[in-house]
């Protein structure tokens, strides 16, 4: 599958979660602009969305962590800048007040092992980082 159209992208996320075990219509986001849905991986909650561009479909894969902290952001932000160096296929970035972890990309070309690899990638370093985070900097985990 060459993951150019919305519908193979949509086809190749339910692969991903019937590979899981899941269903991916009891994971579906209702109301979601393209597709879109959730899953848990450890502490972290993990969406997956695939929404048409004018340049084609997009696979954004993204998972929130935790709340930028009142004290010491200077040092918080620093330290998301250095994490973002060391991460592969993925990045950190902010929201409103939140820290998210991001994979995104046009879908042209895109296989079925590089978005089973985007999920795991943001899931690993969303349930590895969120905790680490907390205990660090004193914020709190982000709760939908």
């Amino acid at each position: 599958m060459s993951g150019t159209t919305l519908e193979e992208v949509c086809r190749m996320v339910e692969n991903y979660f019937h590979g899981r075990g899941l269903q991916s219509s009891k994971q579906e986001i209702a109301g979601s602009e393209g597709c879109g849905w959730w899953l848990s991986e450890g502490s972290a909650k993990i969406y997956i969305f695939v929404q048409d561009s004018p340049a084609g479909p997009i696979l954004r894969v993204t998972s929130p962590m935790v709340f930028i902290p009142e004290q010491n952001k200077e040092q918080f932000y620093r330290r998301l800048l250095d994490l973002n160096s060391n991460l592969t296929s993925c990045r950190l970035a902010t929201y409103e007040n939140y820290v998210l972890v991001i994979s995104q990309r046009h879908t042209m070309g895109l296989n079925q092992e590089e978005l089973d690899s985007s999920v795991w990638n943001v899931a690993y370093v969303a349930d590895l980082m969120d905790d680490k985070l907390c205990k660090e900097f004193g914020t709190r985990l982000y709760r939908d």
